[in-house]
């Protein structure tokens, strides 16, 4: 080569070109020049300076809230992916297609793959010569390029294992490395698929298939699916968080990724006798799918076993539209916790670099995953991300030894937090692990109870039990709703009629509110979708309808005046479809309270009230209710109201202790209310700043 020299048996190039360096007999390594870099890396790069304000952002925040905490991160910048040294690796074979070329590299394949463990000893197994691997998946990965001056990314052969600081950079670079590379590979070395097993991808090539909606495996090959689908489950790939990490930056739902066979994954497998399957990630999908169909997939046991839902589940589609929307960072973290990893402090990056942030972990190590929660909440909230504002669930979550104004959500897994426009915090002064000092909308009422001739009206509309509208589906599958497992028919009756007697109480108006309110935020984006055909009136409570609106306008009723627009006979059927539907418990509750918000007498409904250990830490009479003015706007389906106690030994309501949460329904606009009504002593709700809430 014209610009290569030797020396000490390693090869230097010129300034454009890499540096070679023989690792073995078969192997050879290239450390790529930073022009080579700019070029493999410009998409991710340019993807990451396009957060770089919305990172500076973060770090300001976060510096006025906690200086100490907003130290443990720095922003991530072109110049920083560009400085860290990013090695590949060539069989020796490759050399000479450099010839003409000079040590530039085409493009690289990234190596997904599980670390050896104490239990993988799989009888007559050996690593590879440098190889952390097999050679039967050495040879198999070396025949998915696609031609030689394609690289290879390998963890354990291209970071330096013995520099802390070049696995700090390269940490940092991750999510650049798998997104940038031209294929995923990912090996499933503890997988071994029988003849039959091993041929379903062929067989079955969704890319050859005419599509079918009601297609379904040959009866003869159902046995060979469920064992595929068994065997690839019990993978241990699933289960490790730095494999999650790669798997989705690696953007596998882009129609870059799933359109075209040399972008599309490569999962490589054992077969009979020391050989290999390669199978592609679409191929993949349709048998692990079709197997979870065949299993009955709305099973919640079923569903449950699956260790790839968080991925086939398209979780990870990331934040390419240009909507301002941003995927939750908590959703994330509930992820990724579910995944094993050696250090927190790398689920921490593994976290901001699936969500796209120009930002790297710097803290040191993380003790608990208490600390790793108090670390992403912060940086949530920061980012503009409401949600930990309204989780709630468990007893007090315990930081230093100390009860934390923490709450993690009562589905401490849950990933399926909706995306949000970011917001600035505005009402939040100061985070520490143990208190939040913020603003409040304080209800100065207490809490109203219905008495028995208050549910009179509810048997006009209903005079028999109130049943169950099961929602219709888009499949006939058995599945079941977790909101009503404990409760008989009788029990929802009960608490459906309670519900519906608050509203009558407060009249149309109210009920109008209420309903506009859940048909934007419940209806509209929880119950039109999935595996839910869109939300439609039960045909059953026509009849019922007409005497609920008899009800809240029994004056309109009898001059046979019509209806106001805001609140129709359509949307009384609506809404009774609501109250009856199986999936409405969760707004529902088993007890809904009634709270006065405004001097001209309107209230709002506080339901579903979770509380914890301290709750009942005191006289009832205590307890006070408030709403932090950051999620006055969150969306009703969020536990917006904070339980709160005086803090032991306080003479007076300035420091408070998180007792509980609960939803918030109905509610007229709180923070104009409050503004207008400071200067009345009658006022039912007042805003407090910089109040103090620890645990």
């Amino acid at each position: 080569m014209d610009d290569v020299t030797n020396s000490g048996g390693c090869t230097h190039s010129g300034a454009r070109h890499a540096t070679y360096r023989t690792l073995d007999d078969e192997l050879f390594e290239l450390v790529l020049s930073r022009e080579n870099k700019t070029e493999l890396f410009a998409e991710a790069i340019s993807q990451l300076s396009q957060r770089s304000h919305e990172s500076a952002s973060i770090i300001e925040t976060l510096e006025k809230w906690s200086p100490s905490d907003a130290s443990r991160f720095k922003p991530r910048s072109a110049s920083t992916i560009l400085d860290t040294p990013f090695r590949l690796v060539f069989p020796q074979s490759a050399l000479a297609s450099f010839e003409d070329t000079g040590l530039y590299v085409r493009q690289y394949l990234a190596i997904s793959y599980c670390w050896h463990s104490d239990e993988f000893k799989p009888q007559g197994y050996k690593r590879h010569g440098s190889w952390p691997i097999s050679k039967p998946f050495v040879n198999a990965i070396l025949q998915d390029k696609d031609h030689p001056r394609e690289g290879i990314w390998i963890d354990q052969l291209c970071i330096d294992q013995e520099s802390s600081i070049d696995k700090g950079k390269s940490v940092a670079a991750m999510d650049v490395i798998y997104r940038s590379c031209i294929r995923l590979v990912v090996l499933l070395e503890d997988v071994f698929l029988n003849e039959k097993e091993m041929r379903l991808h062929e067989k079955y090539d969704p890319t050859k298939m005419k599509f079918e909606s009601t297609w379904q495996p040959e009866s003869d090959d159902r046995e060979a699916f469920v064992g595929f689908y068994n065997k690839v489950n019990a993978a241990r790939w699933w289960q490790r968080a730095w494999c999650l990490h790669e798997f989705s930056v690696n953007d596998p739902w882009t129609d870059k990724r799933q359109c075209h066979h040399v972008h599309n994954a490569t999962f490589i497998l054992n077969g009979p006798e020391s050989s290999t399957v390669k199978i592609k990630w679409v191929n993949l999908q349709l048998i692990m799918a079709s197997t979870l169909y065949m299993l009955n997939s709305a099973s919640y046991e079923v569903l449950n076993a699956f260790n790839g839902q968080y991925i086939f589940g398209g979780t990870e589609r990331g934040d390419r539209s240009n909507d301002g929307m941003r995927s939750s960072l908590m959703a994330r973290h509930n992820g990724v916790i579910q995944k094993g990893s050696l250090y927190l402090a790398d689920r921490v990056s593994i976290v901001l670099n699936m969500s796209g942030l120009g930002l790297a972990y710097v803290g040191g190590q993380i003790k608990t995953e208490e600390e790793m929660f108090y670390l992403t909440t912060i940086l949530a909230l920061a980012r503009g991300e409401m949600s930990p504002l309204s989780m709630f669930g468990g007893p007090s979550i315990l930081l230093e030894g100390e009860p934390s104004w923490l709450a993690q959500s009562i589905g401490e897994g849950d990933t399926s937090i909706p995306k949000f426009r970011p917001r600035h915090p505005e009402g939040i002064h100061r985070i520490s692990t143990h208190n939040i000092e913020l603003d409040m909308i304080f209800f100065n009422s207490g809490l109203e109870s219905l008495v028995d001739g208050d549910l009179g009206a509810t048997y006009l509309i209903f005079p028999d039990m109130i049943r169950t509208t099961h929602p219709v589906r888009h499949v006939g599958i058995e599945s079941h709703d977790l909101s009503m497992r404990s409760h008989t028919e009788a029990n929802l009756d009960k608490f459906r009629r309670a519900f519906l007697a608050r509203c009558i109480l407060n009249g149309h108006l109210f009920t109008s509110r209420l309903w506009k309110q859940l048909k934007r935020q419940v209806v509209k984006l929880n119950y039109n979708g999935g595996i839910y055909k869109d939300f439609t009136p039960n045909p059953a409570l026509g009849d019922a309808a007409q005497v609920f609106m008899r009800q809240l306008l029994p004056i309109s009723s009898l001059m046979c005046v019509p209806p106001p627009q805001e609140f129709t006979y359509e949307d009384a059927h609506l809404f009774l479809t609501w109250l009856t539907d199986s999936r409405s418990m969760y707004y529902i509750g088993v007890y809904a309270y009634c709270l006065s918000c405004t001097r001209s007498g309107d209230h709002v409904f506080m339901t579903s009230m979770h509380v914890n250990e301290q709750f009942s830490d005191g006289p009832a009479e205590d307890l006070r209710f408030a709403v932090p003015i950051d999620a006055l706007d969150s969306t009703c389906m969020a536990c917006r109201v904070w339980v709160l106690r005086p803090q032991k030994g306080e003479e007076e309501e300035s420091r408070w202790r998180l007792v509980g949460k609960a939803l918030l329904l109905g509610e007229p606009d709180l923070l104009l209310e409050a503004e207008q009504s400071a200067a009345h002593a009658d006022a039912f709700i007042g805003l407090r700043e910089h109040v103090m809430i620890g645990g």
